[in-house]
């Protein structure tokens, strides 16, 4: 039985996903409209900065993710050495931790009272250990800290698109050439190419999205100059400004990702995998180095150091407060999951049984808001919910109300609403992934037995996507417990959250107190980090 549209799917999924792309069709149009005296004063004096830092940043980290990404991913996957079986999992681990709360730890980690000078002071002698100091609050720091915490991006595209190549390929390659290093850099490496960038386009956006540990070691970006456009000039539309330049940029990289993306390479002639070559001696060793060394200084240290200084500095942190940043952070993250995952899915499924060109673009459109900066789209909610209530204070102005200033705006509507659009492909791409791998047979199996497409979807689809569901409720539930930039600015009056709660500690110098709220996010991540593993550990 043919497949019957349903268009009225069609026009919810359509009405829902403009809604959530207006913020960013308003910022893009807001960019046409005469600049501000505070415009000014940043293009002539600022915008060059941050510009230069944004760049120079994205170039240090994104070439040490790159390098630690693709090296530990293809050690693991062509090898077997002491360590490797969990080292492949544990390489993954360092996604649990913020960027900020990892530059806070290193901070503390590299100050002059910290543990390794402290150390130093009592083993040598405070001159030597004033001879060995360096300043670590430098753009270099910061790009080495971040590629630390970032590179598992890299990891795990890499590892899966050389998992992925066929063995009969490599066995030829070494037949033809024993050196290792020249198979790798000539047919593994162009092979794996899309995936690669792929990883790194994700590792870029993380950049161009922090704020916490940006503003920390004091360099300015994009990020860190809307803030003060907003907050310090009182400049709502210099801040919009600047994020349109921001969304400019980060358009260029997608459109840059995707030109990548759009090569194909026959990678796999459908011949059983390669298995992975046994290491001995002293290669062994080094490789299992090379992979512990990233997971140390990218998980264990900083996660250690966040651990004790959790344990030291919990009863002074524990109240009323704290609990409520716990209530506040859990039950923020659990409503925006359910929500955005019950979208993905009617987006998803709308475009399954209509298979229009509409319908797949609204869920390719409504992914887009996660390759902005999270200040670019709290920047444009804040326009779109001024605009609605200035119209509901207008139409209730006679009535004495002031109805409009509670809408949206400093609401949890209005985060709730920035959410939505910031974490919508985190759900959207592992299912519709798991959709299409679902039979279209069985849904006309389903609708020629009379069943009605709701019935078809929650008796017949979503029973089988149980696993992706649950997945993508995690995922998107570890985002929203990290995400900063974008909680900072459209939070309520005296709402704080777990992330909001690390960085007020940390941005007034009490850098051992913020580790209680970031122990907290780290614990809420490792469980989605673990099942996306072993999602992984299934292709």
């Amino acid at each position: 039985m043919r497949q019957v549209p349903a268009p009225q799917w069609l026009w919810w999924s359509l009405l829902l996903g403009l809604l959530l792309t207006i913020p960013l069709l308003v910022v893009l149009l807001r960019v046409f409209l005469p600049g501000s005296e505070a415009w000014r004063h940043i293009v002539d004096n600022l915008l060059l900065e941050y510009a230069l830092n944004s760049l120079l940043l994205c170039l240090l980290t994104g070439g040490m993710a790159l390098a630690l990404g693709v090296s530990t991913a293809w050690f693991v996957s062509r090898y077997r050495f002491p360590g490797s079986n969990w080292l492949e999992w544990a390489l993954i681990l360092p996604l649990a931790l913020p960027s900020y709360i990892v530059a806070y730890s290193y901070a503390g980690l590299l100050s002059f009272t910290g543990p390794i000078y402290g150390s130093i002071q009592q083993i040598a002698s405070p001159e030597w250990a004033s001879r060995l100091y360096f300043d670590s609050m430098n753009l270099f720091t910061l790009s080495i800290t971040l590629a630390l915490v970032l590179f598992p991006y890299v990891y795990l595209a890499s590892k899966a698109a050389f998992q992925l190549q066929s063995g009969a390929i490599m066995e030829a390659a070494s037949a033809l050439s024993g050196n290792s290093w020249r198979i790798f850099y000539r047919i593994a490496l162009p092979l794996a190419r899309p995936a690669i960038a792929g990883g790194l386009f994700l590792v870029l956006m993380e950049v161009l999205n922090d704020y916490g540990a940006v503003l920390y070691f004091g360099v300015s970006t994009f990020t860190t100059g809307i803030f003060k456009a907003w907050f310090s000039m009182g400049d709502l539309e210099a801040a919009i400004k600047l994020s349109a330049v921001l969304m400019l940029l980060v358009g260029l990289l997608f459109a840059f990702e995707q030109s990548l993306q759009r090569k194909r390479f026959a990678s796999n002639t459908g011949l059983k995998s390669r298995v992975r070559t046994q290491a001995f001696g002293l290669q062994a060793w080094m490789l299992s180095l090379a992979c512990f060394l990233p997971f140390f200084f990218g998980f264990l240290l900083p996660f250690g150091k966040i651990a004790a200084d959790a344990y030291a500095t919990w009863s002074r942190v524990q109240g009323p407060q704290f609990s409520r940043a716990i209530l506040h952070s859990v039950g923020m993250a659990a409503a925006a999951s359910a929500l955005i995952v019950l979208l993905s899915i009617l987006f998803i499924y709308s475009s399954r049984i209509n298979k229009s060109i509409l319908g797949r673009g609204v869920s390719r459109v409504v992914s887009l808001g996660y390759a902005l900066p999270g200040a670019v789209i709290a920047v444009g909610v804040m326009v779109v919910a001024s605009g609605v209530e200035d119209i509901v204070e207008w139409l209730t102005a006679g009535m004495g109300s002031r109805m409009g200033h509670i809408l949206i705006t400093g609401s949890i509507t209005g985060l709730l609403y920035a959410y939505l659009i910031r974490f919508m492909a985190v759900s959207i791409n592992p299912l519709e992934g798991h959709f299409k791998q679902q039979c279209a047979k069985v849904d006309e199996a389903s609708r020629s037995l009379g069943r009605s497409h709701i019935y078809t979807l929650f008796r017949v689809n979503i029973p089988v996507l149980r696993p992706a569901i649950l997945s993508a409720l995690l995922l998107v539930f570890l985002d929203v417990m990290k995400e900063l930039p974008l909680t900072l600015i459209l939070r309520p009056f005296n709402f704080d959250t777990l992330a909001t709660t690390a960085f007020d500690f940390a941005n007034d110098e009490m850098l051992r107190e913020s580790a209680s709220a970031s122990l907290l996010i780290v614990i809420s991540g490792i469980v989605p980090i673990l099942l996306l593993h072993k999602l992984i550990k299934r292709i």
